[in-house]
């Protein structure tokens, strides 16, 4: 049976992130927010609800509700998402209150309840990377087991993966908080609005929208290009095609993780001040070609994750600090 990557040394980010300041303090001014998501986020959301409109004003038929949520309806509904990513560390605002208040209003055109959730279990993603039954973001070992590295089961892994992710969350979950419930109780009269108000065919754009776009279609590769192992040894990857245009450039994943709060606009000005330590890594040019190349290599599946204990993790950045106190 395939197995995770087990490694005794500690994640990348940290070590790296040290190394680029040293050598370049000028990146602590893009430290901070950007108020252009916020502008960016409004008239997506806008631009989703009115495309439902139009098609429940048409009495559209389903194959071209289909079509519609496949092709922008998807892209518009996971930049939604990623305006709630953006949010969840606090770089669209001054003030988390701000931010989150953004994320319910990202959250409305997707129909199910996703915000509050996401950011009270992300940042565990990036505390913890790789570590083993801590890491928000690792496959379970029952999606290990089941999938393995057969084509047709990767294939309807990745096409089902918004249902696999809320498996995969249902891990972690504790009783909800008042963020949580505040976004469930919003969400819930907003998705029966948008039934009276839109019809079942602009209902249907949303709901199809949110799953198509978290699931087998070329914006949503990041969740298979991030950190599934590529290149030997090297735990997580960049994606510098294209759709960062309408992703808040979520692709610059190694950048981001060297530095979470530097907002997604900036990512790129990063990496061309600190290029030297991104362009020697293995990276992506295409998510299209990201989802078909995860789906026939036989040395990828949920399998192909590096993974550390805690114990490893803890000791790593220990030692971390330590060197950081003696410079």
């Amino acid at each position: 049976m395939r197995s995770f990557e087990w490694v005794t040394r500690g994640e990348p980010h940290r070590a790296r992130r040290r190394r680029i300041l040293r050598e370049h303090p000028e990146i602590r001014a893009l430290f901070g927010y950007d108020r252009r998501t916020i502008a960016v986020t409004l008239a997506v959301v806008i631009a989703q609800f009115a495309v439902a409109w139009l098609l429940g004003v048409l009495a559209a038929r389903w194959w071209m509700v289909t079509l519609a949520a496949a092709t922008f309806g998807a892209v518009l509904s996971h930049w939604c998402a990623m305006a709630i990513h953006e949010a969840a560390h606090d770089l669209a605002a001054r003030r988390a209150r701000s931010n989150k208040l953004l994320a319910l209003f990202a959250n409305l055109p997707m129909v199910l309840p996703a915000a509050m959730s996401f950011r009270r279990y992300h940042l565990a993603h990036h505390a913890l990377l790789g570590v083993a039954g801590e890491d928000t973001d690792l496959p379970r070992s029952l999606e290990v087991r089941l999938i393995g590295a057969g084509r047709v089961r990767k294939f309807l892994w990745l096409f089902f993966y918004f249902a696999v992710y809320l498996g995969r969350a249902a891990r972690f979950a504790k009783p909800p908080n008042r963020d949580e419930w505040i976004n469930l109780a919003i969400q819930l009269p907003a998705a029966w609005l948008s039934w009276r108000l839109l019809g079942a065919p602009g209902f249907a754009y949303l709901l199809l929208s949110t799953l198509i776009g978290h699931s087998l279609h070329p914006v949503a590769a990041h969740f298979v290009h991030e950190h599934y192992v590529y290149a030997p040894g090297q735990e997580t990857y960049s994606y510098y095609g294209p759709l960062n245009h309408v992703t808040f450039n979520v692709g610059y994943h190694v950048e981001h993780h060297d530095f979470m709060n530097v907002p997604g606009w900036r990512l790129p000005a990063l990496h061309r001040i600190a290029k030297r330590h991104y362009d020697t890594l293995v990276s992506h040019r295409s998510w299209t070609w990201v989802l078909w190349h995860f789906i026939t290599s036989p040395a990828l599946g949920p399998h192909a994750r590096i993974v550390r204990s805690r114990a490893v993790h803890d000791g790593a950045v220990r030692r971390s600090i330590q060197v950081g106190a003696s410079e």
